[in-house]
């Protein structure tokens, strides 16, 4: 018998029988519908509190100090073993101390940061006011709004072009001796660009040639490593950037092996997958109940089906159809329940979400608040549930189809 008329044959059957047909269907969506919405929230959530802390950038970028260590140097003998490491691009070295920062009488004390200008898409600085650094090393400074408004500049666009005193505590050597005082420092800077804090903290960024010039030696407090491929002066801090997230083991391993100390951001970014990994397998679990209810339902629909078709079947073996035509019959019908079923219920799922994504949309932008999507649905994951909702009307067809394959014709045409 050809697949054709097999096809004609269970789509024929499944319409003759219409309520039974979409009670079966029906069920069978509810699962796969189930299943879609909860896992759905799952991506959505996970993906909005990832949005909050970081970007697809930050998750390359590992960031090395010294830690505890004294005996450690962080100078740029060492950042240039950093780029020399294979997969590191960039390396961000900068430098953190304290200082003021004033406007007349109005005077608050500031975070200040050395960066370098070329490299600050790493330090993962975005100006909301004004623009970047003209110089690498202009006597030009990016501010928080929080330290600004601590000073009396409260319009963040009107602040930009200000000119501000920065203090700072400069280390000087001792005449004669090996060793150091702290020196303090004013220079006029003006305000570059304006930075929309909302951890309210004062933090200010100038360009890191700009504090060597003024005498501080490069003794940077961090260094930050951009992973790439390619390939003293003592920084608190280095930034190194990836070329590929994947990278990143390795690459921290190799620091790390060198004694430093290195965070990520992917630390962070790896419990929440795993705590959203625990939510969705959670929300799975209550989608696979409903499913499984479902093919049993679908399971039984076809039993009792074979039951009523019995003298059919007789009819059909008589006139030269096969044992494996039958049993290709009830599967094709089986396949024909599940895939109608699971192609309804990702589509009303998908639908249910969006749905609640445009009504919390709605009342937020009512509210002043922002957009947010709590529910993503991945075309892997769509692509997945098809193919599982594909697998249980097989399984749940299996039985059915082998039972009815099997139907001697002569005891067939005598079932009454």
């Amino acid at each position: 018998m050809k697949i054709q008329y097999i096809l004609y044959l269970s789509g024929s059957n499944l319409t003759k029988r219409k309520l039974r047909s979409v009670l079966t269907i029906g069920g069978m969506a509810v699962g796969i519908s189930l299943i879609v919405f909860l896992i759905s929230l799952g991506f959505g959530l996970q993906n909005m509190i990832k949005s909050q802390i970081t970007d697809v950038e930050a998750l390359t970028i590992l960031d090395v100090t010294k830690g505890e260590s004294t005996l450690l140097a962080l100078d740029q003998n060492v950042v240039d073993q950093f780029k020399n490491i294979d997969s590191v691009n960039d390396v961000s070295p900068s430098l953190s101390l304290s200082g003021q920062i004033g406007i007349q009488e109005s005077v608050t004390d500031t975070a200040i940061y050395g960066i370098d200008p070329q490299f600050i898409s790493m330090e993962g600085i975005k100006v909301n006011y004004g623009e970047l650094f003209s110089g690498a090393e202009a006597k030009e400074i990016l501010a928080t709004s929080t330290a600004l408004n601590l000073i009396g500049l409260g319009d963040p666009e009107a602040a930009v072009g200000s000119e501000l005193d920065l203090k700072l505590l400069v280390p000087e050597k001792i005449a004669g001796t090996q060793e150091e005082e702290l020196v303090a420092k004013e220079v006029k800077v003006v305000v570059k660009g304006v930075i929309i804090d909302e951890d309210e903290l004062a933090i200010a960024y100038v360009p890191i040639k700009f504090l060597e010039s003024m005498g501080f030696a490069p003794d940077y407090s961090e260094a930050k490593v951009k992973v790439e491929g390619q390939q003293g002066e003592d920084f608190t801090l280095a930034r190194v950037k990836v070329t590929d997230e994947s990278q990143l083991a390795s690459v921290r391993a190799k620091i790390e092996a060198m004694g430093y100390q290195v965070d990520s951001i992917a630390d962070t970014v790896g419990q929440i997958d795993k705590i959203f990994l625990v939510f969705q397998m959670i929300m799975g679990l209550f989608g696979a109940i409903a499913m499984f209810v479902a093919a049993m339902g679908s399971l039984n629909t076809l039993t009792v089906s074979l039951l009523e078709r019995t003298r059919e079947i007789g009819v059909m073996k008589a006139l030269g159809a096969t044992s494996r035509d039958i049993y290709r019959l009830f599967l094709v019908e089986a396949i024909m329940i599940g895939m109608t079923g699971g192609t309804i219920g990702v589509l009303v799922g998908y639908l249910m979400g969006m749905g609640v994504n445009y009504g919390v949309n709605y009342l937020a932008a009512r509210a002043g608040g922002d957009q947010v999507q709590l529910f993503y649905t991945p075309v892997w994951f769509v692509a997945a549930v098809i193919g599982i909702a594909f697998l249980v009307s097989v399984f749940t067809g299996l039985y059915p189809a082998r039972r009815a394959g099997k139907i001697n014709p002569l005891d067939a045409l005598r079932y009454e």
